[in-house]
C-alpha cells in the first residue's frame, strides 16, 4: 500500500495546456502545495464545455505528450433527487466505479461515497468533522461583527474563508476493504492510500470534491 499526497490546483499555471476537444482546461492534480507549477502533474483536468454546474463532466489525462486518458467522469441519469451519481470510466471506456454525493443518514452533513465496482470496495466520508462544525456554529453569532469590520476597512468582498464551512473529510473503507482510510482531505491537501481503491477513482473523487 503506497501513500500519495497531492492537491487540486486551479491556479493559472495549472490551466495552461491544450484541452481535449469540446472541453476546457480546468486544473490539475499535483504534488506539493498547488502554488508552484509541478514539472509533471499527476493528472490534467479537462471539463466538458457546457456541462451542468451541479453535475459537471470531466476527463483526466496524463501530462506526457501525447496525453493518455486516465479516466472520464460523467453524471448518471435517473439518480434520486436527493443525490448525485457520477460514473467513472477508465481510458478504454470500461466502468471502474461511481462517486455518489448525498446526505448523511441524519441528513445533517454532506456525504460522499466512492464505489469500486471491480474490487467491490467502497469508502464513505462526511463533510466536516464534529470539532469543525462545533467551532463553526460557535463563531457564527460573530459573523455580523466581522463583516462590519471588513466593510469599515473598505473590503466590500471579504474572503470566502470568513464564511466557509468545515471541509475536512476522511473516506473510511466500508465493504470488503481494510480499516485504514482510503483518502483524507485536510487544509487543501489529499492523502491517499493507493492500495484499497483504484487510484483513478480517488483522483475522480478529489476533482468532484473540489468543484
Amino acid at each position: 500500500m503506497t501513500e500519495i499526497t497531492f492537491c487540486l490546483s486551479r491556479e493559472e499555471f495549472a490551466q495552461q495546456f491544450t484541452a481535449l476537444p469540446e472541453h476546457e482546461a480546468w486544473g490539475a492534480l499535483q504534488t506539493g502545495n498547488g502554488r508552484i507549477a509541478a514539472a509533471s502533474p499527476l493528472a490534467r483536468i479537462h471539463r466538458l464545455g457546457g456541462s451542468d454546474v451541479h453535475e459537471p463532466a470531466f476527463a483526466l489525462t496524463t501530462a506526457a505528450s501525447p496525453a493518455r486518458t486516465l479516466c472520464t467522469i460523467v453524471p448518471e441519469a435517473g439518480a434520486a433527487v436527493s443525490r448525485t451519481v457520477h460514473a467513472v470510466h477508465d481510458g478504454s471506456g470500461a466502468l471502474i466505479g461511481r462517486i455518489i454525493h448525498a446526505r448523511s443518514p441524519l441528513g445533517i452533513r454532506q456525504a460522499w461515497r466512492i464505489e469500486d465496482t471491480a474490487k467491490q470496495y467502497s469508502a464513505v466520508a462526511y463533510k466536516g468533522n464534529i470539532r469543525g462544525w462545533i467551532a463553526y456554529w460557535a463563531v457564527s453569532p460573530f459573523w455580523a461583527v466581522m463583516a462590519l469590520v471588513f466593510l469599515l476597512n473598505g473590503d466590500l468582498r471579504p474572503g470566502g474563508s470568513l464564511w466557509s464551512k468545515p471541509h475536512r473529510a476522511r473516506w473510511r473503507m466500508r465493504a470488503g476493504g481494510p480499516g485504514k482510510a482510503a483518502l483524507d482531505f485536510n487544509t487543501g491537501r489529499y492523502r491517499a492510500n493507493s492500495g484499497p481503491l483504484d487510484i483513478n477513482l480517488i483522483y475522480a473523487q478529489a476533482v468532484l470534491y473540489g468543484v
